[in-house]
């Protein structure tokens, strides 16, 4: 049986910042149709290893490839937090629009209605559409949280990589965006990234689990992982 292709591949990198190691001997591979869990504690390290994956940071040593060395996979990418100040007067669907920016022409306007029905469309996916033109401040968290990720979607991403989506939000909410991840993944073989310090909720979604702690990055996969001692004393009160 053929493998997946790579989409992210580290292999004996160190990550951090400056001359700061956060994480080292890194080594651990995404693939196409993958639903990877990054767990552990708060401050392990866990945005820093995905703020790489981005792009964001280069790594400080070892490999670190996209694509294998090919065309960068296209990312969505929902973050933890999205503060927007209040004195912009954005929309739902101004804000969905955000992920369509190569679209846009030099005075900022979507091209014509084709990206305006595909902002609409990732609106509709995430249960959103009814939102589309209240004002994002004046929005729940909960419903925030779809509109970015109906933003991220409008990136037609081939990898999703979500930081901690479910704070903030009340478990009925939480339920509803799990449900929204299992069917991308699903429907669409979405390959999927989550940010995530529990496990609870969102043990039977991964496929690998990416599990942060004491500067070492350890991966397997989620069944493994998840009956093996050491992740399982970590979470022994929500498994």
């Amino acid at each position: 049986m053929t493998e997946a292709p790579s989409l992210v591949e580290f292999k004996n990198a160190a990550i951090g910042y400056g001359k700061t190691v956060v994480l080292k001997d890194v080594s651990l591979q995404v693939r196409s149709g993958d639903f990877l869990g990054v767990l552990g504690y708060n401050g392990s390290g866990k945005t820093t290893l995905m703020r790489t994956m981005l792009g964001l940071i280069p790594p400080l040593k070892g490999r670190f490839v996209l694509r294998g060395g090919g065309v960068p996979p296209r990312f969505g990418y929902v973050p933890q937090k999205e503060k927007l100040d209040p004195i912009y007067p954005l929309t739902a669907h101004a804000v969905a629009a955000m992920g369509t920016y190569r679209s846009f022409d030099f005075w900022g306007r979507l091209r014509g209605s084709r990206q305006s029905a595909h902002v609409r469309a990732a609106l509709k996916e995430c249960g959103a559409h009814e939102l589309e033109g209240k004002m994002y401040s004046e929005l729940s968290g909960g419903q925030r949280q779809r509109v970015l990720i109906a933003r991220a979607l409008a990136a037609q991403p081939e990898l999703l990589i979500l930081d901690e989506p479910l704070a903030g939000i009340d478990i009925t909410t939480q339920h509803a965006v799990l449900r929204l991840l299992k069917r991308l993944k699903d429907e669409r073989g979405l390959t999927i990234i989550m940010v995530s310090h529990r496990v609870q909720a969102e043990k039977d979604l991964f496929t690998h689990i990416a599990w942060v702690d004491g500067g070492k990055v350890e991966v397997g996969v989620a069944a493994e992982m998840l009956s093996s001692g050491r992740v399982n004393e970590v979470f022994k009160e929500e498994l």
